[in-house]
């Protein structure tokens, strides 16, 4: 079992966080590079775009409980938190999930396994992010298929593309109560000339967490540690290229019934290149990027290594841009990307994982550890499933146009995804027939209209969109435990392109003092791929077994936003959302982990160097449910984030408290896998400083 962080992986980050310290305080606080992306403080719905954008900059994300992007974004209009623990939380974007909800940063994906699995941690941490944007619509065609419920995409420091000629960075360090958590973060940019340099790290842990019934959820501590590194370089022409080196290295617990010691120690080693060329002819943008990721983990069960993963990615992307096409701004793009992927689970030995070696597995345990047949599928428990190759090649078109009421926004994007398998890690027991693991190509298809009419304080946009998504390699091949979800998965190779069909409404109405937005969606599925309960108990350990499985399904929700400036200081909100979703057959037609109907209301003051936010989120209960899936009742969150900050020549100081749960209450996330093992954190009173030069 690897270390939960390497000497090296030590000395690189304690690097950074001390060259960030001890950096010449040169800061020009007036000054502000926010150029990759168009940011909102509270996450309202963006100008100039026809289909829903909702960014959090810097600003708002410090005023966030929480550190995980699915407890960043849950304050965002249809956007849930699939919490596991303390240690995992990955956004639900209206319903939807998984391989349906893109991950990426700075615009390329994020390659881990947070899809296959909920209790996978997302490898995108926004410790020293500059926003987190959530995309909608034909823009998402830009970040590969699949992006059905939206993009999640985070931005960074790591690549300028505009000359630094100071000094800038910020420390900020903070401790909390509920779960004894400490945090540790630093960022600094320093330029000189054509070059900008940017240097980042954190450290943060916590203890297992206490509940709002005063209970202790054992095996909800976690630790994390990372650091980012970047060189740019910024010709005279405006044209800017840069390199950056980022390590990611987790160890958290995973709640369970029996309060067994289960840990996933999930570590990521990246390496980005980016190209910006503007001197082109006939071309107003040339943008290149490159990505290349290492990434493994261990699940550990008692000090025993019970399952291991190893997967190697990369990717090359390249946009050309036009300003004016014949009247249109567009963008052509092309995207190719490999993903290797390894996993064996204990009990069988998995000498392909080189990385793994000093596991201590000896094989000895055999594959045969259940004469279950179920499904014509013998149940193993070696390697669940093949080594598998996955290749991804895109073209994408996206375009856009002003008239002169609005914005004409249309997109298109041809895929096609090779999958090969090969079977030597599973014990020959239990392996197919030889045709099973054929290789298997999909094409897709994807496309998507919205026009945005605009009135003197109204506007109106109308979108829709004909989405394509080819199954993924674990959906096509797994056939095993998943030990932290009580599950056992069978296998389906003979899933097809899952097509989604939607219709998305969005309005909005500005006056001097207040803003109302509202969204109505309705999305459907042909062939959507879920997961089918066969039996209840029918796997190892007694676990229920499903098999993924395809029929048609619905999805339909509505979202709705009022920001009102009740006076110069004084801002009061409310958030509201509902989704509903269903097969369109069988007996039980629910779709598990719906989220529940959820508003969110609260103000916001401001005066001179103070702000206070203070706000009463509502979850409601959600009696709909699939099989094999209980209800939660209702629970109300109350939190409250109060900043003071002063400034100082040429730098400030930042101190806050966040206060998380003010009422102690006690309540169940219904679209958490461990909502019965892992209930919401109580009371938990965050104190932190922050310094900003």
């Amino acid at each position: 079992m690897k270390p939960p962080m390497t000497t090296r992986n030590k000395a690189l980050i304690t690097a950074s966080l001390v060259l960030a310290v001890g950096a010449n305080v040169q800061a020009n606080p007036e000054e502000v590079n926010l150029d990759k992306v168009q940011v909102t403080a509270s996450g309202q719905l963006l100008d100039g775009v026809a289909q829903p954008v909702r960014v959090l900059d810097k600003d708002a994300l410090q005023t966030k409980n929480g550190n995980t992007l699915g407890e960043l974004l849950s304050d965002l209009p249809g956007i849930s938190n699939a919490s596991f623990g303390a240690g995992v939380g990955r956004p639900v974007i209206r319903g939807l999930g998984g391989n349906r909800v893109k991950m990426a940063i700075n615009g390329t994906d994020s390659a881990d396994v947070s899809a296959m699995s909920s209790d996978h941690a997302p490898m995108v941490d926004a410790a020293n992010a500059e926003a987190i944007e959530v995309i909608y619509g034909p823009n998402t065609l830009r970040f590969g298929s699949g992006a059905m419920g939206g993009v999640v995409n985070m931005s960074d420091s790591r690549f300028h593309e505009t000359p630094l000629h100071w000094i800038e960075g910020q420390i900020e360090s903070s401790v909390s109560t509920a779960n004894e958590g400490t945090n540790l973060s630093a960022t600094t940019d320093m330029g000189a000339g054509q070059w900008v340099m940017h240097l980042d790290g954190f450290s943060r842990s916590s203890e297992n967490f206490r509940a709002g019934d005063g209970t202790t959820i054992n095996n909800t501590d976690s630790e994390s540690q990372g650091m980012n590194a970047g060189v740019s370089f910024i010709q005279q022409n405006g044209n800017a290229h840069g390199i950056a080196l980022s390590m990611l290295d987790y160890n958290y617990g995973v709640p369970n019934p029996d309060d067994d010691r289960a840990t996933v120690d999930p570590s990521q080693l990246r390496f980005d290149a980016q190209s910006i060329v503007y001197s082109m002819p006939s071309v107003d943008k040339l943008k290149i990027q490159f990505t290349q990721i290492d990434y493994e983990h261990g699940e550990n069960f008692n000090d025993t290594v019970v399952g291991l993963f190893d997967k190697t990615s990369s990717e090359f992307k390249t946009t050309l841009s036009w300003n004016n096409l014949a009247g249109w701004q567009s963008d052509l793009g092309f995207q190719l990307s490999n993903q290797h992927l390894e996993l064996c689970h204990d009990h069988g030995g998995c000498p392909g994982i080189a990385d793994f070696s000093n596991s201590n597995w000896d094989g000895t345990e055999g594959a045969a550890l259940s004469d279950e047949i179920i499904d014509g599928h013998k149940l193993a428990h070696d390697a669940p499933m093949p080594l598998t190759d996955t290749q991804d090649l895109g073209l994408f078109w996206i375009m856009e146009r002003d008239w002169a009421m609005g914005l004409l926004e249309l997109g298109a994007r041809y895929g096609q995804r090779v999958i090969e398998a090969d079977a030597v890690s599973i014990d020959p027991l239990y392996r197919q027939a030889a045709d099973y693991y054929d290789n298997k190509t999909f094409n897709s298809t994807s496309l998507s209209g919205a026009l945005t009419w605009r009135f003197e304080k109204q506007k109106l946009g109308v979108s829709v969109s004909r989405s394509q998504r080819a199954p993924s390699a674990d959906e096509l091949y797994w056939n095993g435990d998943h030990h932290a979800t009580f599950s056992f998965q069978l296998d389906n190779p003979d899933l097809e392109i899952e097509t989604a069909h939607s219709l998305d409404v969005t309005w909005t109405y500005d006056e001097s003092n207040y803003q109302m937005q509202g969204a109505v969606y309705y999305y459907d599925f042909d062939g959507y791929i879920y997961n089918d309960l066969l039996t209840s108990s029918g796997g190892f350990h007694g676990d229920p077994v499903y098999r993924h499985e395809q029929k048609d399904a619905w999805f339909t929700g509505i979202e709705w936003q009022l920001d009102y400036d009740v006076t110069r200081n004084w801002r009061w909100f409310l958030r509201a959302d509902f989704v509903h979703a269903r097969l369109k057959e069988g007996s039980n037609k629910n779709l598990p982990r719906t989220p529940p109907v959820t508003t969110n209301s609260g103000v916001k003051w401001y005066s001179n160097n103070w702000q206070v936010n203070a706000d009463v989120k509502y979850y409601a209960e959600q009696t709909e449910v699939a099989d094999n899936e209980s209800s939660t009742s209702g629970y109300s969150v109350i939190n409250l984030y109060v900043a003071f900050t002063q400034p100082l020549p040429k730098s400030s100081v930042q101190v806050y408290l966040k206060a998380h749960n003010l009422a102690d209450e006690f309540g169940r996330n219904h679209v958490s896998y461990l909502k019965e093992y892992s209930p919401v954190i109580g009371r938990n009173v965050n104190l932190g400083v922050t310094y900003s030069f």
